[in-house]
């Protein structure tokens, strides 16, 4: 425990305090992504959301799905070769090798907290009501948690293992990104392949945001879905993790 908050104050302080650029950062990140993408679809492309009577219903789509994206893809992203970074840290001072994946995704929970708060807020500004389905979003923020924490273990320990995993999950986030309905609506996809996105973990937990914040439909078996694949990735990747750490140990 003593170790988890250590490191967990050294990621913070690395990324958010070192200056006062390095903690606007956090704020910069969400904003410039959605303002860019905002202005390409939302603007030149004229893409809507069929099914929203609001002005800028498309904005609100697209901060829901930055606001899952983009603190699954920086914990992902700097996760993946954490074990490997610390490779000679590890040898001199044993620790949990758990440590560093969690503090990984730790390390994102600002830039989605500040997401999920921006997305409440344009919702209510917006003009549409707060809803009942609000009490859900705890349970989604967990999901997330749980589901990118899985990820990243399962990630972080295969990369140390075989070291061409790194390389391999930079080609499959941008691909992971564009399967996920972020920058289009799901209501702009041909109703025959809305099934297809069940299989996509990112896609159940974003369609279940758009329902619970803005009550856009969600298809039939999205939130038993996400219910699998958060107990599949959390608990595979948990259990991937701890079955592998003797080749951490004999490694090290």
């Amino acid at each position: 425990m003593v170790l988890w908050r250590y490191w967990m104050l050294r990621e913070f302080k690395t990324r958010y305090a070192g200056s006062v650029l390095g903690l606007a950062w956090a704020f910069v990140l969400p904003l410039a992504t959605l303002a860019i993408f905002y202005v390409l679809f939302g603007l030149v492309l004229a893409v809507r959301v069929p099914g929203m009577n609001v002005g800028n219903g498309y904005l609100l789509h697209l901060l829901a799905g930055l606001a899952v994206w983009l603190p699954f893809a920086d914990a992902v992203g700097r996760g993946v070769g954490c074990l490997a970074a610390y490779e000679d840290f590890l040898r001199k001072q044993p620790m949990p090798p758990e440590i560093l994946p969690s503090v990984a995704v730790g390390g994102s929970l600002l830039v989605m907290a500040i997401g999920y708060a921006l997305l409440l807020v344009l919702s209510v500004t917006q003009g549409l009501p707060v809803r009942a389905t609000w009490v859900w979003l705890p349970v989604l923020v967990l999901a997330q948690i749980a589901l990118t924490l899985g990820v990243t273990l399962f990630l972080s320990m295969a990369h140390f293992l075989w070291r061409d995993v790194g390389s391999f999950v930079a080609f499959a986030l941008q691909l992971w990104f564009y399967l996920t309905p972020i920058v289009y609506p799901l209501a702009q996809v041909p109703e025959r392949f809305h099934a297809w996105f069940l299989l996509n973990p990112l896609a159940c937990l974003v369609l279940a945001l758009e329902g619970a914040v803005m009550g856009l439909a969600m298809p039939t078996g999205t939130l038993p879905a996400l219910a699998v694949w958060v107990l599949l990735l959390a608990g595979g990747g948990w259990w991937f993790f701890r079955s592998m750490k003797s080749a951490l140990g004999e490694a090290l």
